[in-house]
């Protein structure tokens, strides 16, 4: 390919001030993650015949950066049930990322109360040098209400799991009651159940009769004895409208060792390791939650929301950002220097099979941007 001499130009000037700049390490990481959970309902003051689903599903691969999107909401009848899914690709198998959001709903036979599960699940892969994925995607139902001091009764059952050879980010699975005031017009969340793992741990079920609901339920932290890895988790049972028994959860980990452990009411009978000992590998958990509530007197349940999100891969760079550290610097000045008039790869940066001055261009716009 020839070239210009206002490119040599700009490659000798380049190199001069970049000379001493590290080349960035093999990036091999993959991750899957499932947040699901079951549930049966009962509202008792509450006549309904649908559920409104509402999904996020993002994908994204990189370099150069493609961002997929499936997101919206729905009204579906009972029984319903619906999927919806996006991927991105990046240089064939060197990232790929897709992402996830299922939801199923039915009659409880003989009642007026429905069963079911919603799920946001998704899995990042990043195989080559400089190249990186993401995928997000939440899902949840939203069961209308609008009664006043409205009772009933939630059966939940949380699933979060992941497999990781990298780190999945963040899983959360919470159950919120949307509250409001009809003199004041005040609206307000009360929170009846949440979870949240971050890194290292997930919380699964065994569905030990086959009939679809877990049976028993434990806590695992991934990956001993071959990977250590850092993590937390926090589960919260409460609320102003919640009739049983609250409590609390949490846990972190750092580099195998535990580093915060508390429980309390609901969570006593769970078996926690103290702070400084090693993280065992799996603590028996509970496999469900009663989560009776009676709406506070002066206001009324404008719905029940239930959803689930989770999150794996890394943050998509920005321009020019080669190595995918974040930061638009020296090593990524370097990197396209050292490509400049190949084809194709991560220093191809806007995407058009060679790696020329608009790509050189690119990182010198940026450069500082994340820094």
């Amino acid at each position: 390919m020839k070239r210009s001499l206002w490119s040599f130009g700009l490659i000798a000037s380049a190199l001069f001030l970049t000379l001493s700049a590290p080349v960035s390490a093999q990036n091999d990481q993959c991750c899957s993650y499932q947040v699901r959970h079951n549930f049966k309902l009962c509202l008792n003051q509450c006549t309904f015949q649908s559920v409104k689903w509402f999904w996020n599903t993002q994908a994204s691969a990189w370099h150069p950066l493609t961002t997929n999107t499936n997101s919206g909401s729905q009204t579906y009848p009972i029984p319903s049930s619906d999927v919806k899914c996006v991927s991105a690709f990046a240089a064939q198998e060197c990232a790929f990322a897709s992402a996830c959001a299922r939801f199923q709903v039915d009659w409880i036979p003989g009642t007026q109360c429905i069963q079911g599960f919603h799920e946001a699940f998704g899995r990042s892969c990043a195989r080559c040098r400089g190249y990186g994925a993401q995928a997000i995607s939440a899902s949840g139902i939203v069961i209308r209400c609008g009664t006043p001091n409205a009772t009933g009764t939630i059966t939940w059952q949380p699933v979060l799991k992941d497999e990781v050879r990298g780190q999945c980010e963040r899983m959360r699975d919470p159950v919120i009651l949307r509250l409001r005031n009809p003199l004041t017009g005040e609206e307000r969340d009360d929170v009846l159940f949440d979870l949240r793992t971050q890194g290292a741990f997930t919380w699964e079920t065994q569905d030990l009769d086959g009939d679809g609901w877990g049976d028993t339920a434990r806590l695992n932290y991934c990956c001993l004895p071959d990977i250590i890895m850092d993590g937390g988790i926090t589960a919260r049972v409460g609320g102003d409208s919640l009739t049983g028994q609250g409590g609390e959860l949490r846990l972190s980990v750092r580099s195998g060792i535990v580093t915060e452990s508390f429980k309390s009411g609901i969570f006593d009978g769970v078996q926690l390791p103290n702070v400084g000992e090693r993280m065992p590998s799996s603590i028996e958990v509970p496999h469900e939650f009663d989560l009776s509530f009676r709406v506070p007197r002066g206001w009324e349940l404008e719905s029940v929301q239930i959803g689930g999100s989770g999150e794996s891969g890394d943050t998509p760079p920005p321009p020019g950002d080669v190595n995918g550290d974040g930061c638009v610097d020296d090593s990524d000045l370097l990197a396209v220097l050292f490509a400049f008039g190949g084809q194709g790869g991560a220093e191809d940066l806007n995407g058009d099979g060679v790696v020329d001055d608009a790509d050189l261009l690119v990182v010198l716009f940026n450069f500082g941007t994340g820094c």
